[in-house]
């Protein structure tokens, strides 16, 4: 099978070793370019799972295997962009949401909200590694949340959806909207 990482081509034999082998490259081509390792291109389709599994599971079928390595930058902007999307695609599941905490939640509804501090801690981590903390950062939204959960108060949950999360949500997008076709971003 052949590996491309950075920009360069190996031929890696399928034997016992192959995957320590192809962690190994990616690894000194990270160092030596300072990039960012984000997953594997299988066979022209993006991976981001486990690569042991995936070999073993269709070892004899894997062709190509493209390291997804990015600049600093490039990770960046991308992680950005995916955090604006998300924010876009769930305002409106997020308006919906806080209504259904004053008419009393549904398992449902539970669900719904695990998914959403889910969430706002994946974007606080993505604000952590971005310089984004000013308005990516959700922590404390979290802490609240988990305060008016132990106090079984539906009511204050809805309250801290609408009045701070929402905008919380609606000011990240506005900040993440791109300037020139969703590649560059004005988080200032």
């Amino acid at each position: 099978m052949k590996l491309i990482a950075a920009g360069q081509e190996y031929i890696i034999e399928n034997n016992s070793v192959m995957i320590e082998t192809i962690l190994n490259i990616v690894d000194q081509a990270l160092r030596d370019h300072s990039l960012v390792f984000c997953g594997f291109e299988v066979n022209g389709e993006e991976f981001y799972d486990d690569l042991a599994q995936l070999v073993a599971d269709r070892g004899e079928t894997i062709e190509t295997i493209v390291a997804i390595l990015l600049t600093q930058e490039q990770w960046r902007r991308e992680t950005l962009h995916s955090v604006k999307e998300y924010l876009q695609n769930s305002l409106p599941l997020v308006e919906t949401l806080y209504q259904d905490f004053y008419d009393g939640p549904s398992e449902r509804v539970w669900q719904e909200f695990g998914k959403l501090i889910e969430s706002m801690e994946w974007i606080s981590k993505v604000a952590e590694y971005t310089d984004s903390q000013a308005f990516l950062d959700y922590q404390e939204e979290v802490r609240n949340l988990g305060i008016a959960v132990s106090q079984q108060d539906t009511g204050q949950i809805g309250d801290i959806i609408q009045y701070e999360i929402i905008p919380r949500f609606e000011k990240a997008i506005e900040t993440l909207s791109a300037k020139d076709g969703g590649k560059a971003f004005d988080i200032n």
